[in-house]
């Protein structure tokens, strides 16, 4: 029986031929010389200064919990993120599980100058020319659901066009994977995709795959609720913490953004 993560690619797949149709690639190839020029992640998070590097995550609801916010503007959490010490922004633009739209990247590209995640389930290049065109600095390449040389083609394709790609990984087969493609940027999903289950000795697992490979920069994803968590990972060898569901859910999201980068007061856990 098919997993949740098997049936929002399926589904991805149905809506891409579709958008294909509507907008043909040459298309979306002119657009991308509307957009402003490419801000570096990777310049981002090798920056030096003080605080935590926090991708800040936009993300209205999820498969597993639904709503996640009552009042969803991804245009204020946008700069909402970005004044209170986000170091970049990811947005979900899967629409039929997430809710979430190309035009949310749009709309940040011209409102924020820092770099801008596309997070979605891309598997095909059309999706990467159509990352650059809404005005994404960055793609998410998942390697549990792409094979070694998929995953490849498209992380170099993301280069040729100027975007970085965040490989995301959740066992050591990824890890695999990723190595293969000469991932640079590499996230570790403490959350399975298949079941929703969060476990962050995921990523206490995988950082020791990474041992003495000093050019990765590593990004911890899913399940940081504190910034003791944030601590210990950056101890163990992380650079970046990419949080959503914390934010998304928090009283005060500046605050809580303000906690993980350690520029604020550390909020009550109980």
């Amino acid at each position: 029986m098919a997993n949740i993560l098997d049936k929002i690619f399926s589904a991805k797949k149905v809506e891409l031929e579709t958008t294909q149709r509507e907008v043909p690639l040459a298309e979306v190839k002119n657009k991308m010389g509307d957009q402003r020029d490419v801000i570096s992640v990777m310049d981002a998070l090798r920056a030096s200064g003080e605080g935590s590097k926090i991708i800040a995550e936009i993300k209205r609801r999820t498969p597993f919990k639904g709503d996640l916010v009552e009042q969803f503007d991804p245009l204020v959490i946008a700069r909402t993120y970005a004044d209170s010490g986000a170091v970049a922004i990811s947005i979900l633009t899967e629409s039929r599980f997430f809710g979430g739209s190309l035009q949310f990247v749009e709309q940040a590209s011209r409102a924020v100058s820092i770099p801008l995640l596309r997070k979605d389930f891309i598997f095909d290049e059309y999706q990467v020319y159509e990352s650059r065109a809404c005005g994404a600095d960055c793609f998410l390449l998942i390697a549990t659901s792409l094979d070694k040389n998929q995953l490849k083609d498209l992380l170099e394709l993301g280069k040729e066009v100027g975007l970085t790609a965040l490989v995301e990984t959740h066992h050591e087969k990824d890890m695999e994977k990723a190595f293969h493609a000469g991932a640079e940027l590499l996230g570790i999903n403490n959350r399975d995709l298949t079941t929703g289950k969060t476990d962050l000795e995921i990523s206490r697992r995988l950082l020791k795959e990474t041992r003495g490979m000093d050019h990765l920069l590593l990004v911890c994803e899913s399940g940081i609720h504190s910034r003791a968590q944030i601590a210990e990972f950056e101890g163990l060898g992380i650079h970046a913490f990419l949080v959503g569901e914390s934010l998304m859910k928090a009283p005060n999201i500046s605050d809580k953004l303000q906690e993980f980068t350690g520029h604020g007061k550390t909020q009550p856990t109980g």
